[in-house]
């Protein structure tokens, strides 16, 4: 008899919207299919929890493994929104080489950012047509990130944008924030001085390249309504400033309590 895991145990997978009607349970997904029997060996009568990015996770008892397709028949339902976090942070992260980029999308989706908006940056080394030839992959990396850290929705993952462009956005959010290595308050102060963290509820937060940031982006951004902000006299990797600066922001507005 194969044994019944409790929820928090099982494995999650996020599954195609759709995928679930009632208590019936479809997914035509064959590398899912592939990795269930064949990877983790599993059958009919094992649990897994599916979450199709609605809000809500099921935990689901596999009926049959086809090859290219599971169904199942939903157990028990259950709120996924509680593991997100109130603030919803868009990282604007500049394009950066391979792993790099990689590192950032995995790990700011555990830390709970809402969107990734790929930017290229003057001194971004990276294509953007190289950022559309890997979004697959990069979505991949999100969805199991996200599976990994128990998130209950998908980040945004948007198409690459050129940094003008980008900073059009600015206007839409509670607070637009610039990491730069200038003279620049720091991050915590920025975020002290807009209120108590109930006040902001969503922030841009722009990353950029190796490089850093042209004096004429700054000047850019800063006439579209973003503020610069500071992480401190140390000079961060363009992989690791965006994952402290999120860090900071989910903290100061009482998402990491």
């Amino acid at each position: 008899m194969r044994r019944k895991a409790a929820d928090s145990n099982t494995y999650r997978f996020f599954v195609a919207p759709g995928s679930i009607a009632g208590d019936e349970v479809f997914v035509a997904d064959e590398v899912l299919a592939r990795q269930l029997a064949s990877v983790l060996r599993l059958g009919p009568g094992d649990r897994v929890t599916l979450l199709d990015d609605s809000g809500q996770r099921y935990l689901v008892e596999i009926q049959s493994l086809e090859r290219k397709a599971l169904r199942g028949l939903v157990m028990e339902r259950y709120d996924a929104t509680g593991s997100e976090a109130r603030t919803r942070v868009t990282l604007y992260q500049a394009l950066t080489r391979g792993e790099r980029f990689e590192l950032v999308l995995q790990k700011a989706t555990e830390l709970g950012v809402a969107a990734i908006v790929p930017v290229a940056y003057a001194r971004s080394a990276v294509d953007p047509g190289e950022a559309q030839r890997k979004r697959d992959r990069w979505e991949r990396i999100l969805r199991e990130a996200a599976e990994q850290s128990c998130r209950g929705r998908l980040p945004t993952l948007a198409g690459p944008l050129a940094f003008a462009d980008a900073c059009g956005a600015a206007a839409a959010f509670d607070l637009s924030v610039v990491l730069w290595e200038g003279a620049a308050p720091p991050l915590r102060a920025v975020l002290r001085e807009c209120g108590t963290p109930q006040a902001i509820t969503s922030v841009a937060l722009w990353s950029g390249p190796e490089g850093g940031l042209s004096a004429e982006e700054v000047a850019l951004a800063q006439n579209r309504g973003s503020r610069v902000a500071s992480l401190g006299p140390r000079i961060l990797r363009a992989e690791t400033a965006p994952l402290v600066a999120l860090s900071v922001v989910l903290y100061e507005c009482g998402d990491l309590d």
